[in-house]
């Protein structure tokens, strides 16, 4: 159901200065001029509104309507301001159309350029119904529409700037006719032309959408088949390994010292199990309650730096068997820090199995933790490897449940891609802040790097509040 925010399709909006409903009737002459324009407006009307049919609506617009009016260039540009999208479309004689994408990026550079200029040409065009001009328009073109730093050579024979103002809801856009001279649009036309065009860029926008959730869809799916792939293996090894000591368990000639490595392997095997059950079930959790919980402890204060320091000894013999030395760095003054000491410490051990898994021979994994000594301040804990990089693409994805990089899955590395995942979610649980960055080091390695930051609470205030409790 169309309302009041809704374009208006094949309907010019009343302007000042128009006739009202009492007014008198046009003379039969000026009835004859009105039914000349509309002979020559509804075949344009018709060959826009086939447009919305395509599968790109807006490459097509924009060649319809330069193509009709014998304009030289057409350009199209369309603001999404909830999700900050814009594009544009050019169009000009000799060449098919283009669509460009400005998305949002760092500030200066040469995309962010492109996207102030177009949202300048944007908001010009909507000033014109304020009765303000199209102003400076060629060098906004010259700025927006240059390759290699040159603008486009047809642009040369550019000397006349047509403007239309689409206004939508949910979308701002604006568009150019461009030629030698400009074009004389009855009002009619215009208010024709833009609701046109609010449809086009509505409809490209659902068919963006559309072809996102495909897309999101297909990689879902795509996780989808690689975790159960990689479960069926993690599941599959420690119970193939468990069957082979049991029924070396049975034979009647084992000796006592073969008997008690076999056990050893059931029971490692076990827990590997049991671990790897327990963290898809506390993913489970952590996905049903995404938001942060109260502390489970805050009426007792940990010292993390004695923490970090017991985890830090008691993997002494696993980072030996790795071939790597673990360097704990602690300030000598405590630092005290309310939380939960058993989501935190699975944080620490997950990021350092995660170390020790993509770790060189013979380097050295970094535990690092600096406070900045103020009651109510922030603590920074840093753990840093040497070794395989992240690469650009999976950076942003690192966090994603069940998401493991090409290089580990190229490697053959174990794992499910539910350990960063859990850490994520444990540390929206903690109130607070994981970050990581991979850079290139000495040689081949690289250097990647955690930085978890939490709130350094005054212990005065977890004291007065038990004491009034």
């Amino acid at each position: 159901m169309a309302s009041e925010n809704s374009p208006v399709l094949f309907q010019a909006r009343p302007l000042e200065g128009m006739l009202s409903a009492g007014a008198s009737r046009p003379t039969p002459l000026a009835e004859g001029r009105e039914g000349a324009e509309d002979r020559e407006t509804w075949p344009l009307v018709h060959a826009l509104a086939a447009t919305l049919n395509s599968p790109s609506p807006l490459p097509d617009l924009a060649e319809v309507l330069g193509t009709h009016f014998g304009a030289r260039a057409c350009l199209l540009l369309c603001h999404y301001p909830a999700t900050n999208d814009l594009i544009y479309i050019c169009w000009h004689r000799g060449a098919p159309p283009t669509c460009h994408r400005l998305g949002a990026t760092e500030a200066d550079s040469r995309l962010d350029w492109q996207r102030r200029v177009a949202l300048g040409l944007i908001g010009q065009t909507l000033d014109q119904a304020s009765g303000q001009g199209l102003r400076h328009w060629r060098k906004g073109l010259a700025e927006l529409l240059q390759a290699d730093n040159c603008p486009p050579i047809w642009l040369r024979s550019i000397s006349a700037a047509t403007a239309i103002a689409v206004d939508g809801s949910g979308l701002q856009g604006a568009m150019l006719l461009l030629g030698a001279a400009g074009l004389g649009l009855e009002q009619t036309v215009r208010a024709n032309l833009a609701s046109l065009g609010a449809i086009a860029f509505h409809q490209q926008y659902l068919q963006g959408q559309a072809q996102r959730h495909t897309e999101q869809l297909r990689y879902l799916q795509h996780l989808k088949e690689d975790f159960l792939s990689t479960l069926n293996h993690e599941l599959r090894t420690p119970l193939t390994s468990m069957m082979l000591a049991i029924r070396m368990l049975r034979r009647p000639d084992l000796t006592p010292e073969r008997s008690a490595m076999y056990l050893d392997i059931l029971e490692q095997q076990c827990s590997r199990e049991i671990g790897l059950v327990n963290d898809l079930l506390m993913l489970q959790t952590l996905g049903a309650k995404p938001a942060a919980v109260a502390r489970q402890s805050v009426g007792q204060s940990i010292d993390l730096g004695q923490l970090l320091t017991d985890l830090a000894g008691q993997s002494k013999e696993t980072w030996q068997q790795a071939q790597l030395t673990l360097n704990c760095q602690v300030p000598a003054a405590p630092v005290i820090l309310a939380t939960d000491p058993e989501s935190l410490t699975k944080v620490v051990q997950e990021l350092l199995e995660n170390a020790r898994k993509y770790s060189a021979p013979e380097t050295v994994i970094t535990l690092a933790l600096a406070d900045n000594q103020t009651p109510n301040g922030r603590v920074t804990l840093q753990i840093s490897n040497l070794g395989m990089a992240i690469e650009a693409d999976d950076l942003p994805h690192i966090f994603d449940q069940f998401r493991r990089g090409s290089k580990a899955t190229k490697e053959g590395i174990a794992g499910t891609g539910t350990g960063l995942a859990l850490v994520r979610g444990l540390m929206e649980r903690l109130e607070g802040t994981i970050k990581v960055s991979s850079q290139p080091s000495d040689g081949q390695l690289w250097q990647t790097c955690f930085t978890l930051q939490f709130e350094r609470h005054d212990p005065s205030i977890y004291s007065s509040s038990e004491q009034n409790s």
